[in-house]
């Protein structure tokens, strides 16, 4: 049996607001605005079709593992390729929060079942190496505040220039 862990406390609902928190974001913006890219290539889009490509495929899939069997190789994904082949940055940002709370809250509701037992439980990562089921929920956790926070800073870019004299502040 493993030791017990807990969650720092706040970390599922951190995960469970994303999805909204990204909707209240993006809600009545033109598509060229959340088209745009960055300097980075990615527009608000592309983030969140990026969150959803990943949402089970990596997130879940690594949990499930670990829950299914004793210590398990979690293979390291390249999350470019899988947000490509995912084929959603072609949907319309609407569908992709559609689809990205619907599996959100499926994510929610099993992480929210997890005991202190189960958040124990070890698997071994192709590239990080040793991590327990709440490492893989914290780092869920901190990619999404990530992200949120690039989706911000996107939208922030987009107004800065025309800040006329406050742009002092």
């Amino acid at each position: 049996m493993h030791e017990a862990l807990a969650l720092e406390p706040g970390t599922i609902e951190r995960y469970a607001a994303t999805p909204g928190v990204l909707r209240a974001l993006t809600a009545g913006l033109p598509a060229a605005v959340v088209e745009a890219p960055g300097p980075e290539g990615w527009s608000p889009k592309d983030v969140v079709a990026h969150l959803t490509s990943i949402q089970r495929t990596a997130n879940i899939r690594r949990v499930t593992m670990m829950l299914e069997a004793d210590d398990p190789l979690i293979p390291g994904i390249d999350e470019a390729e899988v947000l490509e082949s995912s084929g959603q940055r072609q949907r319309r940002l609407p569908a992709l929060l559609d689809q990205f709370e619907r599996e959100r809250a499926e994510g929610v509701a099993l992480l929210r079942r997890l005991t202190a037992d189960e958040l124990a439980r070890t698997g071994r990562h192709s590239v990080a190496g040793a991590l327990t089921i709440a490492d893989v929920v914290h780092h869920i956790a901190y990619h999404d505040l990530l992200h949120v926070g690039q989706i911000a800073a996107l939208l922030a870019a987009a107004v800065e220039q025309r800040r006329g004299a406050m742009r002092i502040f």
